[in-house]
């Protein structure tokens, strides 16, 4: 079950595309940080990573420990990354994400702090 949760940490942290995508189903749904747009399918997958290798020239993800309810598991995280200007950010949040029966996740909803952590690398 976490297999695809881990898989998406390490591909975030080695801004590995394919790997990133592969962690999901071809229908997903992205929203993160929750309350901002929606992003849905492959590429609405891609539409995120393009925003990741435009503002990030290295990024490292630690999550915490998982909790599983059901087909559902928060995971908390804590993030360290340097922006292309040069500039760092550490900033943390919690994702959730939702299992398919493959293991892949279908739904990411992430809560974090998405101004502050801009204002960092400003």
């Amino acid at each position: 079950m976490a297999s695809s949760i881990f898989n998406y940490f390490a591909a975030l942290n080695n801004l590995d595309r394919a790997a990133y995508v592969d962690c999901f189903t071809p229908e997903a749904t992205l929203q993160d940080p929750y309350g901002g747009r929606v992003l849905q399918g492959e590429a609405g997958l891609h539409k995120f990573f393009d925003g990741m290798e435009r503002t990030w020239q290295s990024f490292q993800m630690t999550p915490g420990e998982m909790y599983p309810a059901g087909e559902r598991v928060a995971v908390p995280w804590q993030a360290t990354a340097t922006a292309k200007s040069g500039k760092t950010a550490h900033f943390a949040g919690v994702n959730v994400y939702t299992l398919a029966a493959d293991g892949r996740i279908s739904q990411l909803e992430g809560y974090w702090d998405f101004k502050a952590m801009v204002a960092q690398i400003q």
